[in-house]
């Protein structure tokens, strides 16, 4: 999956605009990693994904965001 912008821009820009978020790495059933994402903000908006990569996990959450406006 090619992608315009790095994971790691994703998460400061989430949090210049006032979001939390944590990330976890787990091996699922069939010994494949996935990454577990969630952000929140104080007004009690949750999102979370699951993921096969932290960069297309941050993509979805950017997009999960986006979405909810």
């Amino acid at each position: 999956m090619k992608t315009g912008m790095h994971w790691q821009r994703i998460a400061e820009r989430l949090a210049e605009a006032g979001w939390s978020w944590k990330h976890c790495e787990r091996t699922h059933k069939k010994r494949n990693l996935v990454h577990l994402i969630e952000a929140h903000n104080l007004d009690g908006e949750v999102h979370c994904v699951v993921a096969d990569s932290i960069n297309e996990g941050f993509h979805a959450l950017k997009n999960s965001i986006k979405a909810a406006k």
